[in-house]
C-alpha cells in the first residue's frame, strides 16, 4: 500500500509563479506585437499622396492618376459615405463621382493649348492601416486627344491642382511609347514610389512635391543639344511601425491586456517626449534659471498632461463631426506657431527682467542684510542660494501664470498617433479604452518633462549653493532666458516653414533691399 505523500508547498508555489509568468508574457507579447503587424503610413497619418504618369501615344496623352490617402483623410471620407462597413459598390460609386472633379483639376497643355480629359477607368480600394483603421487607394485613367499638328516637336505641360493644401507625396513621371523620344523634361521616367505602393527611405523626411511638369517630344530623333529623358532610382524603405496605434487594435481586449496596454502607452509617451521638440529645453532652461521647486515641476507636468489630452480630444471631435471644415494637418502649423509665440514671449519677458536685475542697481533690503552678520561679499537666503539681491529682485521668481502658459504651450500640439488611436477607438467601438490610452500616453509624456524639470531644479540649487560657481549663477538666469527665446523663435520658424512661408527667402529679400 502506497502512503499518502505530502505536497511540496515550495514546488507548488514555484509552478504557480511559472504559469503566471508564462501567461503574463503571452499577454504582454500580444499587446506589444498585436495579432497582426500593420505598417503605419510612412508619410504620416494625415497625408494625401499623388502620382501621375503621362503616357505619350500618337493621337492622345493618357494620364494614369493615383491618390493614396492615409488613415485620417480616409476616415474623413468614409464618414461622408455614411455606411459602415463600406461595400465595394459604394467605393466604386465614390471613385466615379470623384473622377470628374479630379480631371478638372488636372491641367494638360499641348503646344500651349489645354486639352480636355475624359474618364476611362475609375477604381477605389481599402487597405489595412495602423490602429485598425484603413487607407484608401484611388486609381484613374484619363485620356486627352491631342490636336493635329504638322510640327516635328511638341511641348506638353501638366499641373496637378487636387488637394493643393494637403500635405503628402507628389510624383509625376513620363512614359513614352516606342518610336517617341522625350527630351528637355523637368521630370523623369520611372516611379520612385512604385506608384505610391512603397516609399523610398531617403525621401521620407523631405517627400517629393512635384505639382507641375513640362517636357518636349518628337517621333524622330531629338534635336541637337537636347537633354534626353532621365530615370531616377531610390531605395525602398522598410515598413514603419506605430506601436501606440497597435495597442488599440488588439484582437481580444481583456482586463489584463488593457492594463498592460496602458502601461506600455505611458512608456511610449515617455519615449516620445525624449524625441526632438516637446519643450524639454524650454522646461529645463526655465526652471534652472529660476527659483524652481519640485511643486513647480509637478504643476508643469500636470498642465502638459491635461492640455495634451484635451487637445487630442478636441481635434478628434473636430475631425469626426466637422471633417468638411477641419483639415488637421493645417491646424498643426498654426498650433505650433501659437506655441512658439507663447514660449518666445515668456523668454523675452524673463530676459528683460533678468538683464535689468543684472546691470541696473537694485534697492538693498536692510532687514535681510541684518541677518548676514556683516558679510560684505554675499549673503545666504532662506533657500540656501547666494545673491547680492533680495529674494525675487534678480527676476528669477516663478509665477504660476507663466508656468501655466509654458505648460499649455508644451502640450497644445497633440501627437498624430494619439489622434489615430482616438479615431480608431471610435471605429472599433473601444472608446473608453482609447480615451485611457491617450491619457496614459499624455501622462508618460508629462512625466518625462517633469523629471527633466526636477533634475534641473536640483542641479540649479546645487550650483547656487556652491561658492565656486558664483559667477555662473549670476549669468545663468540670463543665459537660460536666451535659450527660451531661441527655442520659441525656432518653433515659430518651423511652423511658418510648414505653412509654406519661407522665412529665409523673406530675410534674403529684405537684406537685398536694404543693401541695395
Amino acid at each position: 500500500m502506497t502512503g499518502h505523500r505530502t505536497p511540496n508547498w515550495g514546488t507548488a508555489v514555484g509552478e504557480d509563479l511559472m504559469r503566471l509568468w508564462k501567461r503574463t508574457s503571452l499577454i504582454l507579447l500580444s499587446v506589444l506585437c498585436g495579432a497582426m503587424f500593420v505598417a503605419a503610413h510612412p508619410l504620416g497619418n494625415f497625408s494625401i499622396n499623388h502620382f501621375a504618369r503621362l503616357e505619350l501615344q500618337p493621337e492622345k496623352v493618357r494620364v494614369h492618376y493615383v491618390i493614396d490617402m492615409a488613415e485620417i483623410p480616409t476616415f474623413q471620407e468614409l464618414q461622408k459615405l455614411g455606411t459602415a462597413p463600406v461595400s465595394q459598390a459604394v467605393l466604386d460609386q465614390f471613385a466615379k463621382r470623384s473622377a470628374s472633379e479630379f480631371s478638372q483639376n488636372l491641367a494638360v497643355g499641348f503646344d500651349a493649348t489645354r486639352i480636355s480629359l475624359t474618364v476611362v477607368t475609375a477604381a477605389a480600394s481599402l487597405r489595412a492601416g495602423s490602429g485598425g483603421m484603413q487607407t484608401m487607394r484611388l486609381e484613374y485613367d484619363f485620356d486627352g486627344l491631342v490636336p493635329q499638328s504638322s510640327a516635328a516637336n511638341h511641348r506638353v505641360t501638366f499641373q496637378d491642382g487636387n488637394y493643393a493644401e494637403r500635405i503628402g507625396w507628389r510624383e509625376i513621371v513620363v512614359l513614352a511609347q516606342p518610336g517617341i523620344t522625350v527630351f528637355d523634361s523637368t521630370t523623369y521616367a520611372g516611379s520612385l514610389s512604385d506608384e505610391l505602393r512603397n516609399y523610398p527611405n531617403e525621401f521620407l523626411s523631405a517627400p517629393l512635391d512635384e505639382r507641375e511638369a513640362e517636357f518636349s517630344f518628337t517621333t524622330g530623333a531629338a534635336p541637337a543639344g537636347a537633354r534626353l529623358l532621365q530615370k531616377r532610382q531610390a531605395t525602398i524603405g522598410a515598413a514603419r511601425r506605430d506601436q501606440l496605434t497597435e495597442l488599440i487594435a488588439v484582437p481580444q481586449l481583456t482586463l489584463q491586456i488593457a492594463f498592460l496596454g496602458l502601461l506600455f502607452a505611458g512608456f511610449l509617451g515617455a519615449v516620445h517626449a525624449m524625441s526632438p521638440g516637446h519643450g524639454k529645453a524650454v522646461v529645463a532652461a526655465y526652471l534652472v534659471g529660476s527659483r524652481g521647486t519640485a511643486s513647480h515641476a509637478a504643476f508643469l507636468g500636470l498642465t502638459v498632461t491635461v492640455t495634451h489630452t484635451a487637445g487630442v480630444f478636441a481635434l478628434g471631435l473636430a475631425t469626426l463631426f466637422a471633417s468638411e471644415y477641419v483639415v488637421p494637418e493645417r491646424l498643426y502649423p498654426k498650433l505650433s506657431l501659437l506655441s512658439g509665440l507663447v514660449v518666445a514671449a515668456i523668454g523675452m519677458h524673463l530676459l528683460i527682467r533678468r538683464l535689468q536685475a543684472l546691470f541696473l542697481p537694485q534697492p538693498v533690503n536692510r532687514d535681510h542684510h541684518a541677518h548676514s552678520h556683516g558679510e560684505v561679499e554675499h549673503h545666504h537666503d532662506h533657500q540656501g542660494a547666494h545673491s547680492h539681491l533680495p529674494p525675487g529682485a534678480d527676476g528669477s521668481a516663478i509665477t504660476w501664470r507663466s508656468l501655466l502658459a509654458l505648460g499649455i504651450s508644451g502640450g497644445i500640439l497633440p501627437c498624430p498617433s494619439a489622434l489615430v488611436v482616438l479615431l480608431a477607438a471610435i471605429s472599433l467601438h473601444r472608446v473608453g479604452y482609447g480615451l485611457f490610452l491617450v491619457f496614459a500616453f499624455s501622462v508618460g509624456l508629462a512625466a518625462t518633462l517633469t523629471t527633466v524639470g526636477l533634475v534641473f531644479v536640483y542641479a540649479g540649487r546645487w550650483l547656487k549653493a556652491s561658492t565656486r560657481f558664483y559667477r555662473l549663477t549670476r549669468v545663468l538666469p540670463v543665459a537660460s532666458s536666451l535659450v527660451i527665446v531661441t527655442a520659441g523663435l525656432a518653433i515659430c520658424y518651423a511652423a511658418l516653414d510648414q505653412s509654406g512661408y519661407s522665412v529665409s527667402e523673406v530675410i534674403n529679400q529684405l537684406s537685398a533691399r536694404f543693401s541695395g
